[in-house]
């Protein structure tokens, strides 16, 4: 068969595919992973073909004023939080309309038998409408839209217009939902949806020599995820604080972050180790005793995958939301940056060193997500979706 992914905005975004992409590469099926142009090197470094289409939006710039923190679920919103809501022309919307044209196109003349796509992609599922084929999301973790607002016929009217189709005839979720977030960390959904295991993937990285030894104390991996410094906003955590508070256990500190967060960090204490660039997640966690980091899904589940008890600071909307979910599972626990003083902090992550409950906790939702089919074993399924779709 021949499969069209759709990855859009960020590289964490095309992260969660990638595993499934190898899957059904090793199946025999062909796979082609369309998406912005500057996503082209990161796409073809996971080993997928890229199809670089449309333009470029720069992610800062779209999303400037409209990421910030949102009231926790279960409580009244506090003052000055972001409503979380996808509009007509928000950033979600202007990364679709620069995709969505060439997208089409380019299936038109290829002629996918299924098409994939990851959350808030929106050309994806209109693309798939217009083409008539069978859709297929794939959840990055817990699925965060169910906090998301979203009028149809404002949002995704004008995009499926393009192609004579109504907002009505686009499948958000398209015929399939894979979800990777085992109970109780996912939130209820009515859809139709498969499990799938999540397999971690974070990029490409080399195995430096300090990390091929065993640590002699235990090691608090602090990382800050890759989307907070390319949007501009490194600076909302004090992160030179955390690794400092962090310090002052018998640990060793590994700090996992982007170049310019790096810059920002000044002295540090000899208990620390600034990872060597790039060092991805999947390489050091599965040294770690905890993870101390800002709520990003791919970073949450790839603790959860390895069992490792995890700390959440969380910054800005999906954060909040990854978080409660996380403090849900007993695995960890979240922490706005507000309630972290330089002790609460160090205190919440010894909380998780050693053998007691968050560590229990992790142990069973590692065990739970590597229970679950991996993404060899949904080929099949998807293979038999798209053979009961008309052509």
């Amino acid at each position: 068969m021949r499969i069209l992914m759709s990855t859009w905005g960020w590289r964490s975004h095309f992260y969660g595919l990638a595993p499934l992409g190898w899957a059904l590469q090793a199946a025999g099926h062909e796979v082609r992973v369309a998406s912005h142009p500057s996503m082209a090197a990161t796409i073809t470094a996971a080993g997928l073909a890229a199809v670089p289409l449309g333009a470029d939006v720069d992610f800062a710039e779209a999303f400037a004023g409209r990421i910030g923190a949102v009231g926790p679920l279960d409580r009244a919103a506090p003052p000055g939080h972001v409503e979380p809501e996808i509009t007509a022309d928000g950033g979600v919307v202007r990364f679709a309309d620069a995709l969505l044209d060439e997208l089409v196109e380019f299936g038109r003349a290829w002629q996918p038998d299924l098409l994939v796509w990851e959350p808030f992609n929106l050309a994806a599922p209109v693309a798939a409408a217009a083409l008539g084929v069978p859709g297929v999301l794939h959840l990055w973790g817990p699925d965060s839209s169910v906090t998301l607002r979203l009028d149809p016929e404002s949002v995704i009217g004008p995009l499926a217009a393009r192609f004579g189709l109504a907002a009505g005839d686009v499948a958000l979720n398209g015929a399939l939902t894979l979800d990777p977030a085992p109970p109780p960390l996912q939130v209820p959904m009515t859809r139709p949806g498969r499990p799938v295991r999540f397999v971690p993937y974070n990029g490409t990285a080399v195995v430096p020599p300090w990390l091929r030894r065993p640590a002699d104390r235990p090691r608090v991996c602090v990382t800050a995820g890759t989307m907070m410094a390319g949007v501009g906003l490194h600076d909302r955590l004090d992160l030179a604080r955390v690794v400092r508070s962090v310090a002052e256990l018998d640990v060793e500190v590994v700090v996992v972050v982007e170049p310019r967060q790096q810059r920002g960090l000044g002295p540090l204490p000899a208990n620390v180790r600034l990872a060597d660039a790039p060092l991805a997640l999947r390489l050091v966690l599965p040294t770690c005793a905890a993870l101390v980091q800002q709520g990003g899904a791919g970073t949450t589940m790839t603790a959860l995958a390895y069992g490792v008890p995890q700390l959440i600071l969380p910054q800005v909307t999906d954060h909040h939301f990854n978080g409660e979910r996380l403090t849900v599972t007993g695995a960890g626990a979240c922490l706005p940056p507000a309630n972290a003083g330089d002790a609460v902090l160090r205190d919440a992550v010894g909380d998780l060193l050693g053998d007691g409950p968050a560590r229990t906790a992790a142990t069973l939702m590692r065990d739970r997500i590597a229970a679950l089919p991996s993404p060899a074993d949904v080929v099949p399924a998807l293979a038999a979706l798209a053979e009961r779709t008309p052509t």
